[in-house]
């Protein structure tokens, strides 16, 4: 079955949850907590704030404190910028968990958001600029999931800014407002200035160029290495098949002189190859019996 003959992939697919809440469907595990996740640690940033952003977010200079590349995706800068992320996990997300199941999708979201705040941090180094930016939020894994369902769902339709438009072409304006933010802020860090002028565009950037590896490159790259062994597979059966017969003719051939010039006529070498084949026929024999 191809990827498009799924039902998820059909343009009368649902958004899965089965049961309906209030007129909305109900999330799988994994989209449940991470909301309850995000707005738990957003209350608690209402009260901890600066001590939860002085050791949870990402910043360049302590790149090394790898499990910031976690806890930054659970943390925002205010109400809007958790609702837009929420809303964005919410509906698209459900999609995602569907097709793959909670652990897939839960490893998925949250690797493509490590990896938004690696290319954060990446890019900060390469312009020696925004080194104590603090970065925080679920952009990453949320634009990771945007890009997903472009590839694998394109029947979705969403609403930006009340215009009902394609996953795909949202998915087009998003990243292309990120290439043009991002290209803006290269040449004012060039010029001596912010890399992300308060938005990094780089990790949204970095979290999509997660989403389209991991959705689109890596199967590209199973089906082709599936390929070449299978085709290596079958060449070497071919080949051994093409020996056999060629071992059977020369057999043949021998056994052949022997009725009609006798034994005494066999060269050394012709009596080598029949004592081989009466020994290789032996031990299937062999085997056989043992079975």
């Amino acid at each position: 079955m191809g990827i498009h003959d799924r039902p998820y992939m059909q343009q009368d697919y649902q958004p899965p949850g089965g049961r309906i809440t209030f007129g909305m469907p109900k999330p799988g595990k994994a989209v449940k907590w991470l909301l309850i996740a995000n707005i738990v640690m957003f209350v608690l940033q209402i009260f901890l704030g600066r001590q939860m952003e002085q050791w949870l977010t990402v910043t360049a200079v302590v790149w090394w404190e790898v499990w910031r590349y976690l806890t930054f995706q659970f943390l925002h800068a205010d109400p809007f910028h958790l609702l837009f992320n929420m809303l964005g996990l919410y509906f698209l997300g459900m999609y995602l968990e569907r097709a793959w199941g909670t652990r897939r999708f839960l490893t998925f979201y949250l690797v493509c958001g490590a990896v938004a705040g690696l290319t954060h941090v990446a890019l900060s180094w390469s312009f020696r600029t925004d080194l104590f930016v603090s970065l925080l939020g679920a952009s990453g894994g949320v634009y990771a999931v945007v890009l997903a369902c472009a590839i694998l769902f394109p029947h979705i339709r969403v609403i930006v800014i009340l215009f009902p438009m394609s996953i795909r072409m949202a998915a087009a304006l998003f990243l292309g407002i990120a290439i043009i933010n991002v290209l803006i802020g290269i040449r004012s860090a060039l010029a001596g200035g912010p890399l992300s002028g308060g938005i990094s565009h780089v990790a949204h950037l970095g979290g999509a160029a997660a989403a389209a590896v991991w959705v689109y490159v890596i199967p590209k790259l199973r089906g082709a290495s599936g390929q070449v062994r299978g085709r290596i597979n079958r060449g070497a059966w071919q080949r051994k098949m093409r020996k056999r017969a060629d071992e059977e003719a020369q057999i043949d051939r021998i056994l052949s002189k022997i009725r009609n010039e006798g034994l005494d006529s066999l060269t050394n070498r012709e009596k080598k190859i029949l004592r081989e084949a009466t020994e290789r026929q032996r031990r299937q024999e062999s085997e056989l019996y043992r079975l």
